[in-house]
């Protein structure tokens, strides 16, 4: 792996010398493209128009996010800003210096990179997401494929290069977080979409209390699977935190460390929005996509941004003293947010209209 990091560098050495004028861009780009903006901010919005899509985004990016942080740990990749420094592939007079931004100090392990597959799950989710609302409203111009699929190309090329121009990720983590992406967010979608998960009940197959047991046990067997991860590595003798000890050695910049880029935090939150979503699985969701008329927008976008601000404030007020009791809040809040937006929020939405729901039903 020396030569492919060193070839790495190499082209991070030239993106940051050629595209150094755009730095402020590519801060905007990692910032929009970070898995836990999307989470908090970006999920929230999209639930106010689209409960499926909302619901298709928080699966594509739970279960993209689990299994990008359980990658990093069975693959163990360093980053480039800490590499260069450890390694003896360089001489001390030819060691190559790596530009540092408030960016660059993430600490879990490199591959794959997570923004890459948070942004490849979002842009290809919104390319599917687009094609059902042209194909549900009969309309269906010959162009706009021309113009979303080379600009969506281009963003998703914008964030590689975003997390190549902070020195987080070698090229080709990025190249296997977009394929990772790529790949996960079309199955799971199309399995969030299935009529057999919007539309079971009694008189299908399954029985409602039997399909939310499935999806909660594949929950819990991904947590399951985060646990024996993390104890595995440590009975071969490797410290799952090493990784956040060579950020605090090597970022110029102590202060820019987030818990956020720990694989752990990321497993946490993940598993929680996991099981969340698994007691929140309901035909209902498809119910609100298809009384989106039949609502008030204005409870969903008020319920919505005082969801959003309460959740900030409580994950600011977590304590930090303890790290059981932090992850375990973590881990409750996050377990909360799917019921909240996918279930309460559409629900009081719709409470203005129930009487004309229940008419058009009879």
């Amino acid at each position: 792996m020396e030569q492919v990091y060193a070839l790495g560098v190499s082209c991070i050495e030239l993106v940051q010398y050629w595209l150094g004028d755009y730095g402020e861009y590519f801060k905007i780009v990692n910032h929009f493209s970070n898995p836990h903006y999307v989470m908090e901010v970006l999920f929230p919005l999209i639930t106010i128009l689209d409960s499926v899509f909302a619901s298709q985004l928080i699966v594509s990016m739970s279960f993209g996010g689990w299994m990008n942080a359980v990658l990093k740990w069975w693959l163990l990749e360093d980053r480039p800003y800490w590499w260069v420094r450890e390694t003896t592939f360089y001489s001390n007079t030819n060691r190559p210096h790596l530009h540092q931004t408030s960016q660059t100090c993430e600490t879990g392990p490199g591959s794959p990179s997570g923004h890459t597959t948070t942004a490849a799950s979002v842009l290809i989710l919104a390319v599917m997401w687009m094609s059902h609302i042209c194909n549900d409203r009969k309309w269906n111009p010959w162009w706009w494929k021309y113009f979303t699929y080379p600009l969506f190309g281009f963003a998703l090329i914008s964030v590689m290069f975003a997390r190549l121009f902070v020195a987080t990720h070698f090229p080709h983590q990025c190249l296997l977080g977009a394929l990772l992406g790529l790949f996960l967010a079309p199955a799971l979608c199309i399995y969030v979409t299935d009529p057999f998960i919007w539309r079971y009940s009694t008189h299908a197959t399954m029985p409602t209390s039997q399909a939310v047991m499935w999806h909660v046990v594949s929950a819990i067997i991904a947590i399951l699977i985060s646990v024996v991860t993390y104890y595995s590595l440590v009975l071969c003798g490797i410290d799952p935190h090493y990784t956040v000890k060579l950020a605090f050695r090597w970022c110029e910049n102590p202060d820019s460390i987030h818990v956020s880029t720990t694989p752990m935090f990321a497993l946490v939150q993940c598993t929680a929005n996991l099981l969340g979503c698994a007691l929140c699985v309901s035909p209902a969701l498809a119910e609100y996509r298809h009384n989106t008329k039949n609502r008030s927008l204005i409870i969903s976008i008020f319920a919505t941004a005082a969801s959003i601000y309460a959740f900030k404030q409580l994950e600011e007020n977590i304590t930090r003293a303890s790290a059981f009791k932090f992850y375990t809040l973590q881990f409750i809040l996050n377990m909360a947010r799917p019921a909240l937006l996918l279930r309460l929020v559409p629900a009081l939405a719709l409470w203005p209209y129930s009487g004309q729901i229940k008419e058009k039903v009879n």
